[in-house]
């Protein structure tokens, strides 16, 4: 990989807080725990959602544990994501609200792929913990390796993409959705240019890498924030979906609840093995879905 030429092997540091206009980012350590203007910076980072600062107490028809994860990844206490790319172990370490997310390019003679390693909603004390102690980006990797909590998938390149992309749009992660393409982009040149089944692996590789740039997903955050302003405004979960004729045909409204917050990472989805897993991104297709549920255009989201 040495030939990837990018600009990011460095500590992309710490995604402070923006407490005021003139605050400074700080750099080399944890950001602080969020003060009274966590909901100041929500609504910076939700730009034109305008999200309400919400509190505790059930909103809507919204509570129990899809409440406590919008709570934990959108509301106004809600972190920044810490981030670190390396490009010469090739991965990328994400530390936010909702938890913890390593994605690995995985190489071999004749494969190439992203591979996401995810601890969602962990205890909020050990989060915090985690986030505040100097090698943190060591410690979630590790984590992440090893916890039993861990969940392991292979991923698309777009939606490794979109992460990074939403930690270089909540922060100081600097060039990071390019340089995952051009890690990715390096890998398939590589496998491009040796046998004649790794050169196979690499068309396959090259041509997730376009589809990742249209872009194929999109991060979360902006339809998280977009729900908690619903939800703070008094809109019922059902209002909310039937806005979009396509979003479910159940006339079941816990379905459609569960649906909702499948879609936005607020509720795991069993895999085969049983295992919750939870959205960190979205496809574009369901994006589009959650836009027209949520009044937003595809454009505010990145579509």
């Amino acid at each position: 990989m040495a030939a990837v030429q990018t600009t990011t092997e460095r500590h992309l540091g710490v995604l402070a807080e923006v407490t005021s206009p003139g605050a400074r980012r700080e750099r080399g350590g944890a950001s602080p725990a969020p003060g009274v203007q966590g909901s100041s910076a929500m609504a910076q980072r939700c730009e034109s959602t305008s999200a309400v600062a919400i509190g505790t107490e059930p909103l809507a028809d919204l509570e129990g544990m899809p409440l406590e994860h919008l709570l934990r990844a959108a509301g106004p206490e809600a972190p920044l994501p810490l981030a670190w790319l390396r490009v010469r172990d090739r991965d990328l370490v994400i530390c936010d609200g909702a938890g913890i997310a390593l994605y690995t390019l995985r190489l071999s003679a004749t494969t190439a792929g992203w591979e996401q390693r995810t601890i969602s909603y962990p205890p909020a004390a050990e989060l915090r913990a985690l986030r505040e102690h100097p090698n943190w980006a060591r410690r979630a990797r590790r984590m992440c390796l090893t916890s039993a909590h861990s969940r392991a998938c292979r991923v698309p390149v777009g939606v490794v993409a979109a992460e990074a992309r939403a930690a270089e749009e909540l922060g100081d992660l600097y060039d990071g959705e390019e340089a995952v393409l051009r890690l990715s982009g390096g890998a398939a040149a590589i496998l491009q240019s040796s046998g004649k089944e790794a050169a196979k692996a690499g068309r396959l590789l090259m041509a997730d890498i376009e589809r990742g740039r249209r872009p194929s997903h999109v991060p979360l955050y902006r339809l998280q924030g977009a729900l908690a302003e619903e939800l703070a405004l008094g809109h019922s979960v059902g209002a909310i979906c039937s806005r979009s004729p396509g979003f479910s045909d159940s006339p079941d409204e816990s379905k459609v609840t569960s649906l909702l917050c499948r879609r936005l990472g607020l509720q795991g989805t069993r895999d085969a093995r049983k295992r919750l897993r939870y959205a960190r991104v979205a496809c574009a297709e369901t994006a589009v879905l959650l836009c027209e549920a949520l009044d937003l255009a595809p454009e505010q989201v990145g579509l």
